[in-house]
C-alpha cells in the first residue's frame, strides 16, 4: 500500500555545486545551490534555482552572467557555510580560503579548488513563486585533466561529487551499467 502525501519535492538526489557570481564593480559572492540540472544539449544550457531576494540573485541579474563550480566531497565543510551564511554580510571566498580565479569569458570568478568550473551566460529567468530559474548557455568548461578518463569523459569517482536529498548531504555511489545496456543483453 502506498501513502499519499501533500506536495513535497521529491527529485532526489541532486548534486551539490557552488554558484559564483558578481555585480558589475566586481564584486563576488558564492551560494550552494542543489537544485540544478542540464537543460539543452544544443546551444548547452544549464539551470539553477535561486530564491528571490538572494544576494546571488541580485548579482546575476546585474551581469547576467555565473559560473557553476562542481566541488568533490573534501570541500563538504566549505559547501554547507557557502549555503549557511549570506553573502552581502561575510566574503565566502575569505571566509572559505577558496581561490578565485579570473574566467575566460564571464566578470564572475571560478573557485580554483573545484575541479569543474562552468562559464554561463543567462539567457532566460523564469519566475517561479518564491524563486527564479536561471537558463545559461554555457560558454566555457574549466576541467582538471586527472579526473578525466579520456579528453571528455569525466571519471565520477575520482571526482566524487556531492549530492543532496531532503537536507543531507550524500557522497556518489557506484557505477551501475551504461546507459542502453538492457538492448544489449537481449
Amino acid at each position: 500500500m502506498k501513502k499519499i502525501l501533500e506536495p513535497i519535492n521529491l527529485i532526489y538526489p541532486l548534486p551539490v555545486v557552488l554558484v559564483t557570481s558578481s555585480d558589475k564593480q566586481g564584486s563576488n559572492n558564492i551560494i550552494t545551490i542543489a537544485w540544478t540540472t542540464n537543460v539543452c544539449r544544443k546551444p548547452v544550457s544549464l539551470g539553477i534555482a535561486i530564491g528571490k531576494g538572494k544576494y546571488s540573485e541580485n548579482l546575476i541579474k546585474d551581469t547576467m552572467e555565473f559560473v557553476v563550480n562542481i566541488p568533490g566531497k573534501q570541500l563538504l565543510r566549505e559547501i554547507d557555510l557557502c549555503g549557511s551564511v549570506h553573502g552581502d554580510v561575510i566574503n565566502k571566498f575569505e571566509a572559505t580560503k577558496f581561490t578565485p580565479v579570473d574566467s575566460s569569458i564571464v566578470k564572475p570568478k571560478l573557485i580554483k579548488e573545484c575541479p569543474i568550473n562552468i562559464e554561463c551566460r543567462v539567457v532566460s529567468i523564469s519566475e517561479i513563486d518564491s524563486s527564479n530559474f536561471f537558463i545559461g548557455e554555457v560558454l566555457k568548461v574549466h576541467i582538471e585533466e586527472d579526473i578525466l578518463k579520456d579528453e571528455k569523459e569525466i571519471d565520477f569517482t575520482k571526482l566524487d561529487p556531492v549530492l543532496y536529498a531532503q537536507e543531507k548531504y550524500y557522497s556518489f555511489g557506484n557505477f551501475l551499467e551504461v546507459r542502453g545496456f538492457s538492448k544489449k543483453s537481449n
